[in-house]
């Protein structure tokens, strides 16, 4: 009888903590698409810091992910995309071997394609 009471008062705990943690007075808030493309910009910058300290650390490692993980509309955000394209010529272009550089080189292929310099 008293393991069964001391079951019943954690139960009835679990279950209220459980409640309370998954209400919220206000719906998440959808990012702006100007911040993630800033955030984007941002991400190619801590890339290329972390690839000129060890282009195949864990730190270029986890700016990659950071990069590949923030979406951006090249057709609302040209200012930032052309940021982005400048950016990786400069600082990451070329200049490193390795699992890191061929993969910013494939996440970056396509927005090179989209924004080709105009001759």
């Amino acid at each position: 009888m008293k393991w069964t009471r001391c079951f019943v008062v954690i139960m009835a705990n679990v279950c209220l903590l459980g409640i309370g943690s998954g209400c919220s007075s206000e719906p998440p808030r959808l990012p702006d698409p100007d911040e993630r493309a800033s955030a984007k910009v941002d991400a190619i910058k801590r890339l290329a810091d972390a690839m000129a300290q060890d282009p195949s650390g864990a730190e270029a490692r986890g700016a990659l992910e950071d990069f590949r993980n923030i979406p951006l509309d090249v057709q609302k955000n040209p200012k930032q995309a052309a940021e982005i394209v400048d950016l990786y010529r400069q600082r990451i272009q070329g200049k490193y071997r390795g699992f890191v550089a061929q993969e910013i080189q494939a996440e970056m292929a396509p927005l090179l394609a989209r924004l080709k310099p105009s001759k």
